[in-house]
């Protein structure tokens, strides 16, 4: 079932692409995006963002001088760090998603090479797998022990909403760009994690938050 999500999510970007190339080709751009990213959950206290990294390909429908629309599919490390609680358990969460960003997107044209680009719009991803690492007190109370161990993907929710904005700016087919995506739907309902017989537990309001820094390369 989790593979044959994946196979339509991306049969869809593909077939979007398709379909407008051929009504707008001279209008169409497609790339490669990558760069950092800083993560967390918001609802949970207590925490520091975690930092990744994702790549995708990119593309983009200009109806005009302005206005457009983009479509990406795009593999993105999520997560968050976990101040230690009350028992001294530290734990950090790791997500790996393939996430699908649709967006309105507005630009100003600044000389013949340089675009400023606003972006606004929403995005949908599907948890792929995910681990938690984590920092305990030992049971012999003699320093402590660190470990990790993979999680359930069955405790996800099969797809994550979030609306996101953007701003981009290009030189020719080379662009940075900045992107903040903010969840709107919950990643889980909770996870209680236990380390040597201590529980850390996971609030059930935890959407991904996520700020992106990077590159687009435009073919």
């Amino acid at each position: 079932m989790k593979q044959l999500r994946k196979l339509l999510i991306v049969a869809t970007f593909g077939t979007l692409l398709s379909i407008s190339s051929p009504l707008m080709a001279q209008t169409v751009e497609f790339g490669i995006r990558d760069g950092v990213s800083l993560s967390w959950l918001a609802g949970i206290k207590d925490t520091t963002p975690l930092g990744g990294f994702y790549a995708g390909l990119t593309g983009d429908l200009y109806l005009g001088d302005h206005w457009g629309v983009g479509v990406d599919v795009t593999l993105a490390e999520q997560g968050v760090r976990c101040n230690p609680n009350s028992e001294g358990v530290a734990i950090s969460y790791l997500y790996d998603y393939l996430n699908i960003p649709l967006s309105l997107n507005y630009r100003v044209l600044l000389g013949d090479k340089h675009i400023l680009q606003f972006m606004a719009g929403g995005q949908i991803g599907t948890f792929l797998l995910g681990k938690y690492e984590y920092t305990a007190p030992s049971v012999t109370g003699d320093g402590y022990v660190s470990g990790s161990e993979w999680l359930d993907s069955e405790s996800f929710h099969p797809y994550d909403f979030g609306v996101l904005l953007g701003l981009q700016w290009s030189v020719g087919k080379t662009a940075i760009e900045v992107r903040y995506t903010l969840g709107i739907t919950q990643t889980h309902n909770g996870i209680s994690n236990s380390v040597n017989d201590q529980y850390y537990i996971s609030v059930p309001d935890n959407r991904n938050s996520v700020l992106q820094i990077g590159t687009v390369f435009r073919f």
